[in-house]
């Protein structure tokens, strides 16, 4: 395979050094913008994954948890989960029927959590309030947010696990 390289043509050597500085320019141009709509894709896939965290505190443990409790969440009841950690303030996202949202902005102290309608009513109205007033809203003051999304997840496990053998029972 050859590759050929577009020739150059112009009246003097400095026309030909002008004209291929600016083809130069142009290919330049032409990857910073595949790489800026790459990243931006790659924001986007971030966003509408499992998680998502613009301050960049979770490490590969954190992850992997979330990521654990996701599978579960789903394998088990057929349920998605959506966290986001924001660097500043946000906005909840669409949500569908079958979506547990936590959206979290320590740098300001807010936490956003949102049941889907039906685990909401088996949990409680009050259940996600507690939640948030009791695990994520002081964990900010404390810096340690990432443990209480995990000490988050295990209540909300522990609590439908608790509710499905009553259920069986």
């Amino acid at each position: 395979m050859r590759i050929n390289i577009p020739r150059v043509y112009g009246e003097s050597s400095k026309e030909k050094i002008i004209r291929s500085l600016a083809l130069i320019l142009v290919f330049a141009a032409v990857i910073w913008a595949f790489v800026k709509n790459n990243q931006h894709v790659v924001d986007v896939l971030n966003q509408q994954s499992a998680v998502y965290d613009e301050t960049k505190r979770l490490d590969k443990e954190d992850k992997k948890f979330i990521v654990s409790f996701t599978k579960s969440l789903k394998d088990e009841w057929g349920l998605t989960c959506r966290i986001q950690i924001y660097g500043g303030d946000f906005v909840v996202p669409e949500l569908d029927d079958k979506t547990l949202y936590m959206g979290l902005a320590p740098s300001i102290g807010v936490a956003e959590l949102r049941f889907p309608p039906l685990m909401r009513t088996a949990l409680g109205p009050d259940y996600a309030e507690y939640l948030k007033t009791t695990f994520l809203l002081p964990s900010f003051e404390q810096d340690d947010w990432p443990m209480a999304i995990q000490e988050v997840l295990v209540e909300i496990f522990k609590k439908l696990e608790s509710l499905n053998k009553g259920a069986k029972e």
